[in-house]
């Protein structure tokens, strides 16, 4: 039973968000500066090639967010 709630409580504890391959809208609006909302509306894009979904979440693959936000002048 201490076991179970001791690996309960190691769950519990996430990875900070800037070591994540995926992150959720808010936290890559965290991790960017940029709102939720523009972050969805970019991901409605044909050339979207940055999401991923798990079921029901929307996740942001950070490294092709960056690299597809230093390949635009403007959002």
């Amino acid at each position: 039973m201490i076991a179970y709630r001791e690996s309960l409580i190691e769950k519990k504890k996430e990875q900070p968000f800037w070591k994540k391959k995926c992150l959720s809208v808010n936290e890559t609006a965290a991790y960017t500066g940029i709102g939720r909302g523009k972050i969805r509306e970019l991901m409605k894009r044909k050339d979207c090639n940055f999401m991923t979904t798990d079921g029901y979440q929307v996740y942001v693959i950070i490294d092709k967010f960056v690299e597809f936000l230093n390949s635009r002048n403007e959002i």
